[in-house]
Formats: structure tokens, sequence, C-alpha cells
């Protein structure tokens, strides 16, 4: 106990504070619980990344085992944790070490305001000393703390780069001129159904890349699957990829008389899928990206994204609707409210 007061208290000027600091260290103090060493060799660090599980609780992919093994070595992950568990009483030593690696990334872009890149490497960090036995109990409540203040620092500044760099984005479309052009392009019996379908879903339910793997049926289907029941008209949203599936589960969507029609004539023609490459076959994967590139810039004029229509109506609707409007919005669209905010953001209402 009193070497390691020594060397925390050492050298320093005594004051109210500094020794209010030193009884409370004094009053809380506990031996040290002796643990053992961790085996910080390459060849366990693989074998532990080799164990490692995503999110799910499921084995990582040969794909994200090859990228922390890579992070792993430019990280040069063994001497950091060396490091950390050596010099964790000293302050100064690990803020050192934590710099580090906050300004490697920098340094090597070249970069303006990219230390936020960063982050990945002390999330990678902060995963690899709870994962490799005896690290976590061989650091302290300091280090363990300061990673972590790292993370949210850096993701707060990840996320003002985003805002900074949406801010400025001119929208590929108004969603005034998006609600005209589909309006026409529904008219226009030169036009193919399935288009007509696309961009007149896209205008009621503007959901993200959801719509190319639909089947249609004339009963309800299973939770795993996602299918419009023409019966119902109701349209299943059960299978979709990211963490808005664990937030918002199975979705339910009426869709409006005008589009069934449309929809039941590709139904009655024997069209297997809710919008698909031929009767029988969806688009690669289900998505639907390459499709609304092209269609939108044959019948628009102005190739524009999926994404570029979500944020152009949810510009409209910052714009325009009130609060509850806007939060109605962001439940169709499977996210939040601050979300919509935070990701769709434009210089025009910032200061609203």
């Amino acid at each position: 106990m009193e070497k390691q007061l020594l060397n925390k208290y050492g050298g320093r000027n005594l004051n109210k504070k500094l020794l209010l600091e030193l009884i409370d260290d004094i009053k809380n103090y506990k031996e040290d619980k002796k643990v053992d060493k961790p085996n910080l060799t390459e060849e366990n660090i693989m074998k532990v990344i080799d164990s490692m599980t995503n999110k799910e609780d499921k084995p990582l992919s040969d794909k994200s085992k090859d990228i922390y093994k890579r992070r792993a070595k430019n990280l040069n992950l063994i001497k950091v944790l060396e490091d950390l568990i050596k010099n964790k009483n000293n302050k100064d030593e690990v803020n050192k070490i934590l710099k580090d690696i906050e300004m490697q990334k920098s340094k090597t872009l070249r970069k303006e305001y990219s230390k936020f890149r960063s982050l990945e490497d002390f999330i990678f960090l902060n995963q690899m000393i709870n994962n490799i036995d005896n690290v976590y109990e061989n650091l302290n409540e300091y280090v363990l703390n300061r990673i972590n203040q790292y993370i949210q620092e850096l993701i707060k500044l990840r996320t003002e780069a985003k805002d900074n760099k949406t801010s400025f984005d001119d929208l590929k479309i108004e969603w005034a001129e998006y609600l005209k052009k589909v309006k026409e392009l529904t008219e226009d019996t030169k036009v193919p159904l399935k288009i007509k379908i696309l961009f007149n879903l896209y205008k009621t339910y503007p959901l993200r890349d959801n719509y190319g793997d639909v089947l249609l049926t004339d009963k309800d289907l299973d939770d795993d699957v996602n299918f419009y029941n023409v019966k119902t008209k109701e349209y299943h949203l059960n299978n979709y990829k990211g963490t808005a599936k664990a937030k918002y589960g199975n979705k339910v969507y009426k869709i409006p008389e005008y589009i069934h029609k449309m929809i039941m004539e590709e139904y009655d023609n024997g069209n297997k899928y809710l919008i698909g490459k031929t009767k029988e076959t969806k688009y690669s994967k289900g998505s639907l990206v390459t499709l609304v590139k092209d269609a939108s810039k044959k019948y628009f004029g102005n190739q524009f994204t999926i994404n570029d229509i979500r944020r152009s109506v949810v510009s409209y609707y910052h714009e325009n609707k009130d609060i509850k409007k806007r939060k109605q919005l962001a439940d169709i669209m499977l996210h939040s409210y601050e979300e919509a905010q935070r990701s769709y953001n434009r210089e025009e209402f910032k200061e609203q």
C-alpha cells in the first residue's frame, strides 16, 4: 500500500483537495487479489479471435476474423496490452499509450478531423480486453474508464463529422418533385407496371431496400419471410437486416387501394414477387438498389438512390410538419426520430 500511495502522490504539492483524495484512498484501500498473468502470445490472440462471437452470439464470419486479426497486428495489440498492464498506475503513461492509438490513423490518413477513425481500434481493444483471459483483471478502473471515454468521445466526433457532411449535401430530388414525377409516371401507359409499383411504394412507405424479396400470396406466411397478402392488402416485413429488426420486430403495412390494384395485375399475371426481375425470379439477393438507380435516371431524368428518397422525405417533414408527424414518419421508416435528425439533417433547418 505504501509503495502505491508514494507512486501516486509522491512529488505533488499537498493541498486540501489532494489530502482528501489521499484519505479516501486509504479508507477504501483493498489488497489487490493475485490473478494469473494473461497469455499474450500471438498464437493465443488468434485462438481468442477464432472463438469470438457477434452481437447475435453467433461465430464470427471468416471475413470478420480476418479483419480482427489484421487489426490486432496493425494495432500492435500485444505490446499495447502489455504496456497498459505494466503502467496501469501511471496515468500519464496510460494516456500517452491511448493517445498514440488515437493519433495513429490521423497521421496515416493525413486528414483533418480524422481522429474519430481510430474508433474501431478502441472498440476492438475493449473487446480483446474482455475476451482474453485475465487481461481485464490485470487492469484497473482508471484504464478501463479512459478507454470507454475515448470510445464515447470518438463516437461524438464521428457523428459531428457526419452531420457536417450531410448538412451541405444537396438533395438529389426534392420531395414535392418526387411526388409530382411519381404521379406523372403512374398515369403514363408506357411505363412498366413494376416501375409504377416501385416508386409508389417508396412514396407511401419510404423503407430501406425492403421491397425486392417479397412474395405475393393469398394467405399469411411464416414470420421469417416477407410477403404481400393480396386478400388482406397487407405487406408483412418480417425479415430485414440491421439493428432495426431487434427494435421494431415484424411490421405490417396496409397498402393503399390504388397500389393494390396494380399489384393485383402483376399477381394475376403470374408474378411470384412483389417486384421481381422476371415472373419467377427476384433481383440478386433481393436488392433493388440498381433498379432504383437505373429507373430514376430513365423516368425522372435524375439518378438517385433509395437513401436519397428517404433523405428527401425526412427533409420535407422537418421543414413542413410538426414533431408528431415527424415521429410517425420515423416509425414508418424504422429508425428513431433522433436518428432522422442526425443522419438527414440539412443546414437550412439546423436552427429550428
